[in-house]
């Protein structure tokens, strides 16, 4: 049985010409990027050129770049290093329930630790932001820090953010977005979004795990949660990756570079994926927002009758046994009893929520293991339903 990956959206596979990018600094171009002598200076070189290319890719200032272990750093270090560097001030931090466990882990954290006043948008049943509830969220008197996702790691919803910065600049408030999974999907440029702070992660588009980045804003205060030596600046004390941070540039500029092409192509395997499971008889729901959404990510809700009494992820395991890896939201979360956040906040009970998974298409994915994949999806949802 040949075996089909179809979760994308948690990680994708290194591109093998960003492999071959990687592999002279795992060889001869060793050298400690912050090292003086000529060793040094050509990883030195490599690291702010690399630097350089990612700024461009986001439209920034290569200084306001900083590299990163991953995006869970990265948006670690926006929310705790904003508040960090106002502390004495009454601040609020302003998101929503349908984050990643990066932002709502931090948002908590700061809520128990500082005593920051934490306030979460309404959305409706799909996932769509109520930016009027945002205005009315907006508490005049703190110094405020609004953290809303580009897109959903789970629903793929896109949401406006260019809208929510622009409420943002009534009272002056900071702006930051975890844009890690549009990252390599949608063409990110700072300024139009108005953001910032900006965390992204390269293995959502085909570089290694292990690699993030985040955009920080001249001017937007902030302190460091590592300290050490005086690496990117001082923002973040540790050797620099230098391998890892020249794969995540070149994947970045080659995933823009292939925008389209790609995207037309993932959008077809979601046509493809849908129309053999309706073709197989197979009930399902989409969800998420149907017209603002990115095109790999796929998450499916099935009537699975209560009875069948769903624990864990058993449907997940069931999928998995016939040959087809996919997800039931966030990796970073699986391996727990408890069902998707994202959905339980949509509405959704625990056990349709377990009744529900996330497909995510890559450009490596073909139109005939996809049309593979649905059928073996509605063989095992038949056993089911």
């Amino acid at each position: 049985m040949t075996r089909i990956y179809l979760d994308n959206a948690s990680t994708t596979p290194v591109a093998p010409e960003i492999v071959e990018a990687i592999m002279p600094f795992l060889s001869e171009q060793f050298g400690n990027a912050s090292s003086i002598h000529a060793f040094g200076q050509v990883t030195r070189n490599a690291l702010e050129l690399a630097r350089e290319e990612v700024a461009k890719e986001i439209g920034a200032k290569p200084s306001e770049v900083f590299f990163t272990s991953s995006g869970t750093e990265a948006d670690n270090l926006a929310l705790k290093g904003v508040v960090m560097a106002r502390l004495g001030e009454p601040i609020q931090i302003i998101t929503s329930r349908l984050e990643h466990k990066a932002v709502l882990e931090s948002v908590y954290w700061l809520q128990k630790k500082f005593k920051v006043a934490v306030d979460f948008i309404a959305h409706d049943e799909r996932g769509r932001l109520d930016l009027d509830d945002l205005k009315k969220k907006l508490r005049p008197n703190y110094r405020q820090l609004i953290s809303i996702m580009h897109a959903n790691n789970e629903l793929g919803n896109i949401n406006p953010i260019k809208e929510i910065t622009a409420i943002a600049k009534s009272t002056n408030a900071l702006v930051h977005t975890d844009a890690v999974q549009s990252a390599g999907k949608l063409k990110l440029n700072v300024d139009e979004l108005g953001v910032d702070l900006m965390a992204i992660s390269g293995h959502k588009f085909y570089a290694p795990k292990g690699i993030g980045a985040i955009y920080i804003r001249t001017g937007t205060p902030i302190e460091s949660l590592l300290h050490g030596g005086t690496h990117e600046r001082n923002r973040r004390a540790s050797t620099e990756n230098v391998a890892f941070s020249v794969a995540l540039a070149k994947a970045l500029k080659q995933s823009h570079a292939e925008l389209q092409q790609i995207n037309s192509h993932v959008a077809l395997l979601r046509h493809v994926f849908l129309e053999t499971l309706t073709k197989n008889g197979v009930p399902f729901q989409v969800n998420g927002d149907s017209e603002h959404h990115l095109p790999h990510i796929l998450n499916l809700s099935f009537p699975i009758p209560t009875k069948q009494k769903l624990a864990g992820d058993v449907l997940l395991l069931a999928l998995d046994a016939a040959g087809i890896a996919v997800s039931s939201g966030s990796a970073c979360t699986s391996g727990t009893a408890k069902p998707s956040h994202v959905l339980l906040a949509l509405g959704k009970t625990e056990h349709d929520a377990r009744a529900s998974v996330r497909v995510s298409f890559s450009k490596f994915n073909t139109v005939e293991e996809v049309t593979e994949a649905a059928r073996r999806f509605a063989d095992v949802l038949k056993r089911l339903l």
